[in-house]
């Protein structure tokens, strides 16, 4: 990663050392500087926003956001330029924890609000997912398995979420239009222009304080659009350690792509 500097040097070159007129010459250093691999743009996203932002994913891949005006060689420069610090991202993202794959086998672990239950098959005749210390599944299910844990996500999502958002929207005075549950892959959270927050289910896999500071970041969108410093400044005062709970989510954001 980065620049490699290369030192190459020859044996020092000397007359005897019963020459009177003896020197040394001083070893020279030869400099290879090995440029940076070009850095492959997977997405460019036009805007009305008023700079450039780089984004470097989960996948460790590389999404520009631009605005309109801006030509594909300015946005090329800047890749070049920042080549370094992507890729030290990438780097970054690759060593943080991988993605769960799931088999949907019994004992299986599945999360939820930060808390590890494993999955129990159960032939009682009944009809729904529960969950106490373990995650209880009918016997039924089991040959659409992955369907029917991906819906019962999503209603303890709805419920969930819901509840927080309507518990800091009445401390904020902040209110949402709207309140909808997402299948979205890339954002946690996103806030529409008409007012309306949106939240992946996925999201519900971890813990409470976590999704807390999505729904609260979502919220201050609601009067602050962009992610200026005024921005952060209103999701400090309204969360201090919003950083930590951010930096949770992006260090272990793989562990919740189910």
């Amino acid at each position: 990663m980065g620049a490699r500097v290369a030192l190459e040097s020859d044996p020092p070159l000397t007359k005897p050392e019963d020459s009177p007129s003896s020197f040394l010459i001083p070893r020279q250093e030869i400099v290879q500087v090995h440029p940076m691999p070009a850095i492959k743009i997977e997405k460019i996203v036009r805007s009305r926003r008023r700079t450039i932002a780089l984004e470097v994913t989960p996948r460790a891949t590389l999404i520009v956001r631009a605005p309109h005006r801006v030509s594909q060689a300015q946005i090329d420069t800047l890749v070049r330029e920042k080549s370094a610090w992507i890729v030290k991202k990438f780097d970054e993202v690759k060593q943080r924890p991988q993605a769960i794959v799931h088999d949907y086998a019994e004992g299986e672990v599945f999360w939820f609000l930060g808390r590890e239950y494993p999955l129990h098959f159960v032939n009682d005749g009944s009809s729904s997912i529960c969950r106490t210390d373990r995650l209880f599944v009918p016997l039924a299910f089991q040959p659409d398995i992955r369907h029917h844990i991906r819906r019962w996500y999503v209603g303890e999502a709805g419920k969930e979420i819901r509840s927080r958002c309507m518990y800091f929207s009445m401390m904020t005075g902040y209110s949402p239009e709207s309140v909808r549950i997402s299948d979205a892959r890339q954002r946690w959270g996103s806030c529409t222009s008409r007012g309306g927050l949106n939240f992946s289910w996925r999201l519900i896999q971890a813990p409470l304080d976590i999704v807390d500071y999505v729904i609260v970041h979502e919220l201050v969108h609601l009067r602050q659009m962009d992610h200026s410093p005024l921005f952060w400044k209103k999701v400090a005062a309204l969360m201090p350690d919003y950083e930590r709970r951010r930096m949770w989510l992006r260090e272990n954001e793989r562990l919740l792509r189910v």
